[in-house]
């Protein structure tokens, strides 16, 4: 993270950033990400669509597999960087991610709702270090992974609908 980053204060100390994206329509189930903080990584355009089967043209991952991809990256950057601190020297590192999705309920009874149904994270790893520091290094990984720990500790969201300008209640 650069230096001159800027940070929201908060009371508690401990490492903090924000990050901003917004997503647009791009056509169809096209869509497009632009990130907007930080600075430095908003050089990247990223797209998502679906598959046929949904009505999308299959130009690009689902978003769901992003989600999934996120979990795998942070994993592995947290992984990296503890392992470093921890001096746990490790070879070969690949984070497996398996999840089921599933929507039950009607869109025009208003009952729809989405969840998911399982979900899966394998390590592998391969190193001469004792499998106990090996071990403090993957759970140091997993616990500072904001991706993982957003499914493991869910994080109420705040929500805020824009329609024509003026905000929009959509609560019943």
């Amino acid at each position: 993270m650069a230096d001159t980053e800027q940070t929201k204060e908060y009371a508690w100390q401990g490492r903090q950033f924000g990050q901003e994206i917004v997503t647009v329509a791009a056509g169809g189930l096209r869509k497009q990400g632009i990130i907007v903080e930080p600075a430095e990584t908003s050089k990247f355009e990223v797209f998502a669509d679906e598959g046929e089967r949904l009505g999308g043209e299959n130009t690009a991952p689902r978003p769901l597999t992003y989600f999934l991809l996120s979990v795998g990256f942070c994993a592995l950057t947290q992984l990296h960087r503890y392992s470093d601190m921890l001096k746990v020297n490790l070879r070969d590192q690949k984070v497996t991610v398996r999840s089921g999705f599933r929507t039950d309920g009607s869109v025009l009874q208003g009952t729809i709702q989405a969840k998911t149904v399982d979900f899966e994270i394998e390590f592998e790893v391969e190193s001469d270090d004792p499998p106990e520091r090996v071990a403090a290094c993957i759970r140091a990984a997993e616990a500072g992974c904001f991706v993982m720990q957003a499914v493991v500790q869910p994080t109420p969201v705040k929500r805020k609908v824009m329609l024509n300008g003026a905000e929009l209640n959509i609560e019943d």
